[in-house]
């Protein structure tokens, strides 16, 4: 396993320099709401019916025409998602046009459609990176969580696939009361595979599904216990070695790391957002509602496909510089190890003003719950 991905330094200077100067370098296209799984937890995904009841999904011109609109703008980066992005009718048509334009692509994917022939035209067509979630370490964990009972043998094989072709490949991993007995399996098989690996087992809520859906998540742990289960992703990430030593030298061990190169924090002055989104980076939904990340809920967003890109973009970044996080978090002596987003807020409570309460008692939680672990490891070692 490779604990984190490295960043390019030309990389870094780019989004810097994009940030101050209101740039949109980074895109999202959400292609389609569908997918060919179920899982529980999930913000987006629709049924076919489902998604034709709301609206049409957009066709290939309209997404290459954006492309193009974007380009112009500044976009340089582009991360395709769903959904399950393979089950895009014009998928083929729209990474070939994209990839004309110049963009660096990168794919996020189930990874349970990928075959032998879909390597050999994404071959051609070059993405950067494939972004595979993994749900478990078994075919078991997948029937349970996400409906699918052959899952993991299919995401397995397809990783196999991108890895001989000779593609990136990076693994997410949602950690959830559901798929948690596979915590270390997980671990184990991106060591074994040497592939790196984001986990996370805060859960936001699901307000883009249902807006009513402010500060809550029926499928995630509580904030307790997602603070014990951080601090073993902290282990697992590091090693277990490493983070005792750093429990017991009382280092600072954050909630959220910047190993997620797509929404690290950059650092301003002010209480204002300070990641990127809606700053130098933009998600586009499947109906074309332009929002500064994919989990801002979509309720009066610009549809950028009855508008021009360049007017839609600059009025999400006016409106993303006036926001103001809550003023107690400024204050916060646990502001560095939270790090709350502007997306938790306005998800947990429903205004930017508020406080994200479960977040909040996450960070509360996580100094115990890091001493706790640190007594679990130094006991089974010495027994």
């Amino acid at each position: 396993m490779i604990d984190r991905g490295v960043i390019p330094p030309i990389t870094t200077y780019l989004f810097e320099k994009a940030f101050r100067a209101g740039t949109p370098l980074s895109g999202t296209f959400e292609l389609t709401p569908c997918c060919n799984m179920a899982c529980k937890m999930c913000y987006v995904r629709k049924t076919k019916e489902e998604q034709e009841a709301i609206g049409r999904i957009r066709t290939k011109e309209e997404w290459l025409r954006l492309g193009e609109e974007a380009k112009r703008a500044g976009m340089l980066y582009l991360l395709i998602t769903g959904g399950e992005p393979f089950l895009y009718p014009e998928i083929k048509g729209v990474l070939f046009g994209l990839q004309k334009m110049g963009f660096v692509i990168s794919i996020n994917t189930n990874g349970t459609m990928i075959t032998e022939e879909t390597i050999a035209w994404l071959k051609q067509c070059a993405p950067s990176r494939f972004n595979v979630t993994l749900y478990g370490a078994s075919d078991e964990t997948y029937e349970k969580l996400c409906g699918n009972p052959k899952g993991f043998t299919q995401v397995k094989r397809a990783i196999h696939l991108l890895k001989d072709a000779g593609f990136c490949v990076k693994i997410n991993f949602s950690v959830t009361p559901y798929n948690v007995h596979d915590l270390e399996a997980v671990f184990a098989f991106c060591k074994e595979e040497e592939l790196v690996i984001q986990a996370t087992d805060y859960m936001f809520p699901q307000t883009r599904k249902d807006s009513s859906m402010i500060g809550k998540n029926e499928l995630r742990f509580s904030a307790e216990e997602a603070a014990y289960y951080m601090a073993r992703i902290m282990a697992l990430t590091h090693g277990e070695e490493e983070f005792v030593n750093w429990v017991d030298a009382k280092k600072s061990l954050a909630l959220s790391e910047e190993m997620n190169d797509d929404c690290p924090t950059v650092e301003t002055e002010g209480d204002g957002m300070r990641c990127r989104a809606g700053r130098c980076s933009f998600w586009i939904t499947w109906e074309g509602k332009i929002l500064p990340c994919g989990m801002f809920p979509s309720e009066g967003a610009e549809n950028v496909f009855d508008t021009d890109f360049l007017l839609a973009w600059k009025e999400v970044y006016k409106q993303t510089k006036e926001v103001r996080l809550p003023a107690k978090c400024t204050t916060c002596e646990l502001r560095k190890e939270c790090k709350a987003c502007a997306a938790m807020v306005i998800t947990e409570s429903g205004d930017f003003s508020k406080v994200p309460e479960y977040r909040c008692e996450m960070s509360k939680n996580y100094s115990a719950a890091c001493m706790q672990l640190r007594d679990e490891i130094k006991n089974r070692k010495e027994n």
